[in-house]
């Protein structure tokens, strides 16, 4: 694999990068080619609040920076190659401002690398707050690129006032990891779900690891959140009723595996023959239904045995 520093201006091009990255270059290694993104477009959600969407080769991905009148909260820095751009655009919406912390959603690479490019651009001191497995997790599977937490939080939640911003943190199960914080900003009535829920994006491939009555019972806790606005890292900001699709989604692909399986059709019937027209238009849908379909399948088997 060729370096960055021999290439940086060409992979700049390829992924979007800005071109303070290029003059810089501090990080050579395999993160500062971890998960390339393309960044598509800034959407403001709030007073104060951008959702910012990127695109690697396989999906789009979603993550947000809040401006209090203190600074600037950052959550889910993704990978080098989008913070590079998340740094510019941080310095677009709140010039001069401070970066006061970054919030980790969970302990998966693919949302929280790149947190130290931003330490880079606005300070080695920066706090980085997640759950506290997410810390022991890394502590026992060292990730050079990825920077640890310096605050953790519990199972209890936690919440943190940052000048005219509240940011409530609630854990609502260990469906996707035991790690995924959910962050609410009350002043603004909006939420930001990561992973365990999407909007009209169907489940990845066939959910590994999924505990899916786990999930299902997290995404309705999020239905119980008061909130107007929910930001998604897997499909635009929208409101709870997408939460109540993506529910509804998993529920329908749950009822037709389980019949199914109980009509006695295989696992690889059941995945070639289940469709659901009326979730077509979610992304994903050609490449990652019918693995939606083997999990829903297995686990009515497994359901079904018990």
């Amino acid at each position: 694999m060729m370096r960055l520093n021999i290439n940086g201006a060409l992979l700049a091009l390829l992924w979007g990068i800005s071109l303070t990255a290029i003059a810089e270059q501090p990080f050579n290694d395999r993160g500062a080619v971890y998960n390339p993104m393309e960044f598509v477009r800034t959407i403001p959600t709030g007073e104060g609040a951008y959702t910012l969407e990127f695109r690697n080769e396989e999906e789009s991905y979603f993550t947000n920076f809040l401006v209090t009148s203190e600074g600037v909260i950052a959550f889910d820095p993704l990978s080098d190659s989008a913070a590079w751009v998340y740094a510019d655009l941080i310095e677009k919406y709140a010039p001069g401002q401070p970066l006061l912390a970054i919030v980790y959603s969970h302990l998966h690479t693919d949302h929280i690398a790149g947190a130290r490019v931003l330490r880079h651009r606005f300070g080695q001191d920066v706090p980085i707050i997640a759950h506290e497995r997410v810390l022991k997790f890394f502590q026992r599977h060292q990730v050079p690129f990825i920077d640890l937490p310096t605050k953790t939080v519990s199972d209890q939640g936690a919440v943190f006032t940052f000048g005219d911003r509240t940011i409530r943190l609630h854990y609502l199960g260990d469906a996707h990891t035991a790690s995924i914080l959910v962050p609410e900003v009350p002043e603004l009535r909006m939420a930001y779900v990561c992973d365990f829920a999407s909007n009209n994006v169907v489940g990845w491939t066939d959910l590994p690891g999924i505990d899916i009555d786990e999930m299902l019972s997290m995404q309705r806790k999020t239905l119980q959140l008061d909130v107007d606005t929910v930001s998604f890292c897997h499909g635009q900001p929208d409101s709870l009723k997408a939460v109540q699709g993506q529910l509804d989604y998993f529920e329908s692909v749950f009822k037709a595996s389980q019949k199914a399986y109980q009509d006695g059709l295989s696992e690889d019937q059941a995945a070639e023959r289940i469709d659901l027209p009326q979730y077509r238009h979610f992304s994903n849908y050609d490449d990652w239904f019918s693995g939606n379909v083997r999990a829903m399948y297995r686990w009515a088997k497994t359901k079904h045995q018990d």
